[in-house]
């Protein structure tokens, strides 16, 4: 809210001890995001902690620009109305998601054409907990609307 150069002073404070966390300090570094099943997953779940490193500090390697425009995009309009969408969507959100407050979900999941939807809302599952577990499911999902 306070504009772009103090979210850069933000996002670029922080940097520096994300880009050379490990999954423990990754969890350190964005702890006040992560609730404790997301802290679980990062951190008990040897690939999918790694894969969260390498994708943090891929992201972040070359500046926080993507950061910054990605924060941005939730406080300006996305370029279209969610009626206009004419393909499936495939909704998942987690109850405890500290990252994406389960509301948006919920007000994702009643705004989407109902006849494209396919949602998952899912109670104790965090912003990236809801993978484990889900991920034979959500690429089955993927496949089938992929096939003509």
């Amino acid at each position: 809210m306070e504009g772009e150069e103090a979210l850069q002073k933000f996002c670029n404070a922080q940097r520096p001890d994300i880009i050379k966390a490990d999954a423990a300090g990754l969890v350190k570094a964005i702890s006040s995001i992560l609730p404790d099943v997301d802290k679980k997953a990062i951190l008990e779940n040897d690939t999918m902690g790694q894969d969260q490193v390498d994708s943090m500090h891929e992201a972040l390697r070359v500046s926080c620009d993507g950061w910054v425009d990605d924060d941005f995009a939730f406080m300006k309009p996305w370029g279209f109305e969610l009626s206009e969408i004419k393909v499936p969507v495939l909704l998942y959100q987690g109850s405890v998601d500290l990252m994406v407050p389960y509301a948006h979900g919920l007000w994702l999941a009643k705004h989407l054409p109902q006849e494209h939807l396919k949602n998952h809302l899912i109670e104790g599952q965090g912003h990236i907990s809801i993978f484990i577990g889900n991920e034979g499911k959500m690429i089955d999902e993927l496949l089938a609307i992929a096939k003509p």
